[in-house]
């Protein structure tokens, strides 16, 4: 399975759009690894997660064709995870010759009553929490995620090609009825990516991010009933500017844990 993040930050984007904290202006100046765009990510060239307001230009940055993208996956209906007017583009004069004439989209039935009527060829498929569905080469278990109350999040655990990943942004601490799921249902996981918003601001597992320290509770639990494959690979994601995700400040934090941290463009592949 091949992951791509094409953007990694928050809602606000790093650097913030109106934004002179010094670690905006630092990013601002640094440029490169630092510069980080809405939160979206690609699964093996067909499997888009989220749509923020930033799709275009991540088609333009990292040369995806639209048309070849066959399902969307949308975790919620915040602006900076669903924005829904470019997927109007799919029709007539804005779109000759699509290659996927039909976009699979999946999300939760509060996600979809967010969007604006029908959306030309894309069609609307309503899952919930703890649904397990399968379409082309993938087997999708959909995760109640600790966030947007009375919005159905979700998160989702994506299987394919022998591997499973874990995909948990936006949320805070795991619900003990998802850790539940995972240990009921064998998941085993190779790739692991979670949301790490907060960065080293305290926030309690109540709350609806992460930072390391819920993060480190996320993988001990996990480690504690198996649900680790050896050699999984653990990566941090989705970042806001208060918590300082300068990506050498973000590595060395994350160095010291084992992770990864993604950054726009990372690419991993297990």
């Amino acid at each position: 399975m091949k992951l791509k993040y094409l953007g990694t930050a928050a809602a606000e984007g790093f650097p913030a759009l109106f934004c002179n904290c010094k670690y905006c202006n630092e990013a601002r100046a640094l440029g490169g690894k630092n510069i980080r765009t809405r939160s979206q990510s690609l699964i093996n060239g067909d499997l888009l997660i989220d749509f923020p307001p930033d799709t275009y230009h991540h088609f333009l940055t990292h040369g995806i064709k639209g048309d070849e993208i066959k399902y969307l996956l949308i975790t919620h209906a915040h602006s900076d995870h669903l924005y829904q007017r470019d997927l109007f583009r799919r029709y007539g004069c804005y779109a000759h010759n699509m290659g996927t004439p039909m976009l699979e989209l999946y999300c939760s039935a509060r996600t979809a009553s967010a969007l604006e009527g029908d959306i030309p060829n894309v069609h609307v498929n309503i899952i919930k929490a703890f649904d397990v569905i399968e379409f082309g080469a993938y087997r999708v278990a959909a995760l109640p995620a600790r966030h947007m109350p009375g919005g159905e999040p979700l998160n989702y655990i994506i299987e394919s090609e022998g591997k499973t990943l874990l995909y948990a942004h936006d949320t805070g601490y795991l619900f003990d009825e998802v850790f539940e799921f995972i240990e009921k249902n064998n998941f085993r996981f190779d790739m692991i990516s979670l949301d790490c918003t907060n960065v080293d601001i305290p926030i309690p597992d109540t709350g609806s991010h992460m930072g390391f320290p819920n993060i480190n509770r996320v993988i001990e639990k996990l480690g504690s009933f198996g649900a680790i494959n050896d050699n999984a690979i653990i990566c941090v994601n989705h970042f806001s500017h208060n918590g300082n995700p300068l990506h050498e400040h973000l590595c060395n934090r994350a160095d010291e844990y084992g992770y990864l941290v993604s950054y726009d463009g990372f690419e991993v592949e297990f």
